[in-house]
């Protein structure tokens, strides 16, 4: 699987709205002064500064250097690692991730990671996309593969589980789950879908030659624009996120 190639300034051209929505996350994570907390994707640190300015101390961690740059000119102290390849080891009192765990393929072996980063009684809050995520957009790529084989297989770069799957592998993993709700979000792109592809599918279409991007890019347009378009409201995303929260026991059972 090719890895996102992501761009700070690109990244809040077209998805500004992600850290907007991240918001009702940040507040159930309930940040306390003096807190050790590791923000897991936490892309170019508009959220991380956020936890740091209610007096936290922040690490952020991400895969993008370019991000990372951006969040190391907020003031975040950063580290370039894999969600998947976490190596701390009882140092946070709690972990958040806002749009960034289905990017993590090995969800279980993030959770692992989480588990052993957190203090006995750590907590881990999150906001990610759920199995109704994107469904449309979804389907109308894997068609749009489909249709063309010279473009070669659909390859998901997403992790998209059902919620009852996700909060039972956090309970197989140690965690009393004490909040989860679905989120349903019709959202605007105000740069259109053509944006939402250029940034979001970046790893998807890294194999295409020019010609075949383009077709991709045409095509899957083609089929979404008679159910995600209209002239009053443009370009929609069909959202479906699920937030939670869970925690750690104080002393192991």
């Amino acid at each position: 699987m090719a890895v996102q190639d992501w761009k700070a300034q690109q990244y809040l051209k077209h998805a500004a709205y992600v850290a907007d929505f991240g918001h009702d996350a940040l507040e159930l994570l309930a940040v306390q002064p003096g807190e050790s907390i590791l923000d897991l994707g936490c892309g170019e640190g508009t959220l991380a500064e956020e936890i740091q300015s209610r007096g936290a101390i922040v690490t952020g961690v991400d895969t993008a250097e370019d991000m990372l740059q951006q969040a190391n000119e907020k003031g975040i102290k950063t580290c370039l690692i894999s969600g998947e390849k976490l190596n701390f080891d009882n140092e946070f009192n709690a972990v958040f991730s806002n749009a960034a765990l289905h990017w993590m393929q090995d969800y279980k072996g993030v959770i692992r990671g989480v588990v052993r980063a957190l203090k006995p009684g750590g907590r881990f809050v999150g906001e990610m996309g759920c199995d109704r995520n994107c469904r449309i957009i979804r389907s109308a790529m894997e068609n749009v593969f489909a249709e063309n084989p010279a473009f070669g297989p659909y390859k998901s770069p997403w992790i998209f589980p059902p919620p009852e799957t996700y909060m039972r592998a956090l309970k197989e993993a140690g965690f009393s789950v004490t909040y989860h709700t679905e989120v349903e979000r019709k959202t605007p792109l105000e740069t259109g879908m053509k944006g939402w592809l250029q940034l979001f599918t970046s790893s998807l279409t890294e194999q295409l030659s020019e010609a075949h991007k383009k077709r991709f890019y045409k095509e899957t347009i083609k089929h979404l624009k008679p159910l995600l378009y209209s002239r009053s409201k443009g370009w929609e995303a069909d959202y479906v996120c699920m937030r939670f929260a869970a925690y750690l026991p104080l002393k192991p059972t």
